[in-house]
């Protein structure tokens, strides 16, 4: 269970949901910002969104705070978005460490960073408790989508939750009419065939009692 000293400011849930739905983010997770894949992609985004900051932000890092024993919140109402992250193991000098201080530079960034993203928030020190850093991440969009491409590819059984299902119960929806319409058409065709051959029958003793000739015509009798 890592306890971390860090400094930054928090960054609320909501505005992290709008900022990855409104920069078209799909491979991150906006209720998990410590797993790989979305850290990396939003440094990536904070690099092209504010080149002129992030050079001065080197160890820029996002923590989440968890309690596992805790069923029934979904995320929690923020993440920390962080210049300095230090990890308690047992113990630290909260004042030894406060004392090294910000440059100046990476504090100015910093600041000039949260008014982008979390405007109102405040940059300071704080202690955050993570319960489960491996903690499971919901599927992305970009992975749902590549697993869904890859599977179709493919033809594996490797997929993601709930990816795939869809389209199962559509296929079990039409396959099902597709083969009632089958059904009907075959017997469609039957009874028409029938029906025909019944005509036919009833036609061909009439053919064969008319000669090829009509008879000839009687002759007039003479008184």
């Amino acid at each position: 269970m890592p306890t971390y000293l860090l400094h930054g400011f928090r960054w609320p849930r909501p505005l992290i949901r709008i900022h990855i739905i409104l920069q078209n983010l799909d491979d991150a997770a906006a209720e998990w910002l410590m797993a790989p894949a979305t850290a990396s992609t939003l440094h990536a985004n904070f690099s092209s969104l504010y080149p002129d900051l992030m050079p001065a932000l080197p160890s820029l890092r996002f923590i989440e705070q968890y309690d596992p024993s805790d069923d029934t919140t979904k995320s929690q109402p923020y993440a920390y978005v962080c210049d300095q992250v230090h990890e308690v193991s047992l113990g630290v000098d909260v004042d030894e460490v406060r004392g090294k201080g910000v440059a100046n530079e990476a504090w100015g960034a910093l600041v000039e960073l949260r008014d982008k993203i979390a405007p109102g928030e405040k940059v300071a020190w704080f202690v955050v408790v993570n319960g489960d850093v491996e903690r499971w991440a919901p599927p992305t969009v970009g992975l749902l989508e590549g697993s869904a491409g890859g599977s179709a590819g493919s033809g594996g059984s490797h997929r993601s939750p709930g990816s795939g299902s869809g389209s199962s119960v559509i296929r079990e929806e039409i396959e099902p009419k597709r083969q009632s319409k089958g059904f009907k058409k075959w017997f469609g065709r039957r009874e028409v065939r029938k029906s025909k051959s019944m005509k036919d029958l009833t036609i061909e003793p009439a053919v064969r009692t008319h000669p090829d000739n009509p008879p000839p015509l009687p002759l007039n009798s003479t008184m």
